[in-house]
């Protein structure tokens, strides 16, 4: 999450993307920039708007970053960032902590 925050408030992007995948899991790519999640574990798909704070020193806070949680056979559009086949939920951050709207809290 700081990294992406970091993308955003230094000017490199205007909305950080970034993609992270489990151990016996694996994101295809073809080179329409359809991927498909094949394997046992899940792709997270991320994209992170502008932070509030992140500042050396302080808590990062941050909220709204969209997560597609992508598992076996599910499809992602990588030039649309859009994605069928997971489930979708958002995460935040303040004080040190992170937080999830999905059920149960998870992140």
């Amino acid at each position: 999450m700081p990294f992406l925050a970091r993308l955003v408030q230094d000017g490199w992007t205007s909305e950080g993307r970034r993609i992270g995948v489990d151990a016996r899991t694996a994101v295809l790519v073809e080179a329409s920039g359809l991927a498909t999640v094949v394997g046992s574990g899940a792709a997270y798909f991320l994209r992170a708007p502008a932070p509030a704070s992140c500042q050396p020193g302080t808590p990062l806070r941050i909220a709204g970053v969209a997560v597609c949680r992508a598992v076996d056979g599910a499809t992602f559009d990588l030039r649309a960032w859009a994605g069928s086949g997971g489930s979708v939920y958002r995460l935040s951050a303040a004080s040190g902590s992170l937080a999830s709207d999905q059920a149960g809290g998870g992140v």
